[in-house]
């Protein structure tokens, strides 16, 4: 008998913390936009709950404490999940090359974010117009007027060609109207920045904040890579 009470009451314990489980997922799923904005001082300059928040919903960065709005961890968690994120970064993290470059290809318009602005690093204008061919917009004009570039922006989003320079839309206009295209695409910008950087010399993704720092190797790309050629 008391083997048989012991088993019903396991079998009635272990129903129980299944449900609390349950309902703990769905809680944890659920609350960091109302948790985030109600939290106290004191939790919002929390890193982990804050990462925790973020890495859900990247757009609470906003009620995050100012120091880790300048955190390189933080930052790069939530724009991650939001690369619009990228505006409410600290300014400094807003021309990091690392954090921008993770942001764009969550969201090509967050390029409009980058500092300095517009931003002329081509491997991350590539992979901007690449995520979304209207972030054509945000490079600079010189960028524009890059037939390779506009060939990325194209290739994701024929309605960027009004941002290209009047030469590049002389000369691919009619090519696209035709339904046809010109030229050899390039390496999509992911080769550009390989995760072990055994291909160009960069360090891969930074794991730590430690590790995260202004790129200055990344505006030479252009000159090593044919698809910069004429930038």
């Amino acid at each position: 008998a008391s083997s048989s009470c012991a088993r019903v009451f396991g079998a009635s314990l272990l129903a129980r913390v299944r449900t609390e489980m349950s309902a703990a997922a769905a809680a944890a799923a659920a609350w960091p936009p109302v948790a985030l904005q109600q939290a106290s001082a004191e939790l919002k300059a929390d890193r982990d709950f804050v990462r925790a928040a973020v890495r859900r919903h990247g757009d609470l960065l906003q009620h995050a404490s100012p120091a880790l709005r300048a955190d390189p961890d933080v930052v790069l968690t939530a724009v991650k999940q939001n690369g619009l994120a990228l505006r409410l970064a600290s300014r400094p993290l807003q021309c990091n090359d690392w954090i921008i470059f993770a942001a764009v290809q969550q969201n090509g318009l967050a390029l409009q974010h980058a500092r300095p602005s517009p931003c002329s690093s081509w491997a991350i204008a590539v992979a901007a117009v690449q995520q979304c061919g209207l972030a054509l917009e945000h490079v600079p004009s010189s960028l524009r007027d890059n037939v390779e570039l506009v060939l990325y922006a194209l290739q994701q989003d024929q309605a960027a060609l009004q941002f290209a320079s009047a030469r590049v839309r002389f000369l691919l206009g009619a090519a696209i109207m035709g339904g046809s295209s010109r030229g050899q695409m390039a390496p999509p910008a992911s080769s550009l920045f390989s995760s072990d950087g055994s291909d160009n010399g960069l360090p891969g993704e930074p794991s730590t904040s430690s590790e995260v720092g202004s790129l200055d190797e990344l505006d030479c790309l252009a000159s090593d890579s044919d698809a910069g050629g004429d930038w």
